[in-house]
């Protein structure tokens, strides 16, 4: 086959550029394409993962209540934290926050006196008596 030169040259040339930067379009495109699919797929999904779980917070919302009354009730009865932990399965950190909920915006209650630990026999611990726990109470920070 004979060598070309000039301007047929230089035509077939700026063909093959072309069909080349076609091809790299084309890939380009479908790859574009199947971003926008795979991102419609998961847009959907996450609308529908947001109502869901909208509906379900507003169903399971008594059951959070009564959770959280019987948790404080335990609470009254004398129940350590980790106590009502250990009968109930919670994490102590959950019981923590069963007890310590309190309507946003809302003043946090003084904390009770010692009197009102001992009506309910529960032991003060060194932050509840003034950073000074009384010689025969043990202090406790981390399991309760």
């Amino acid at each position: 086959m004979p060598r070309r030169t000039g301007a047929s040259a230089r035509t077939l040339a700026l063909t093959r550029a072309q069909e080349a930067v076609a091809l790299r379009d084309a890939e380009r495109i479908k790859r574009e394409r199947q971003l926008e699919a795979t991102l419609a797929d998961y847009y959907q999904a996450q609308g529908e993962v947001a109502r869901i779980q909208k509906d379900a917070e507003a169903a399971a919302a008594p059951f959070e209540a009564t959770i959280c009354e019987a948790v404080r009730a335990l609470d009254c009865l004398g129940e350590t934290r980790a106590g009502i932990a250990g009968l109930t399965g919670l994490s102590l950190p959950c019981v923590r926050d069963y007890l310590s909920d309190t309507v946003p915006n809302e003043s946090a209650p003084d904390a009770p006196t010692v009197e009102e630990l001992a009506r309910r026999g529960s032991r003060p611990d060194a932050d509840t008596v003034g950073g000074q726990a009384p010689a025969d109470t043990p202090v406790v920070r981390d399991g309760d």
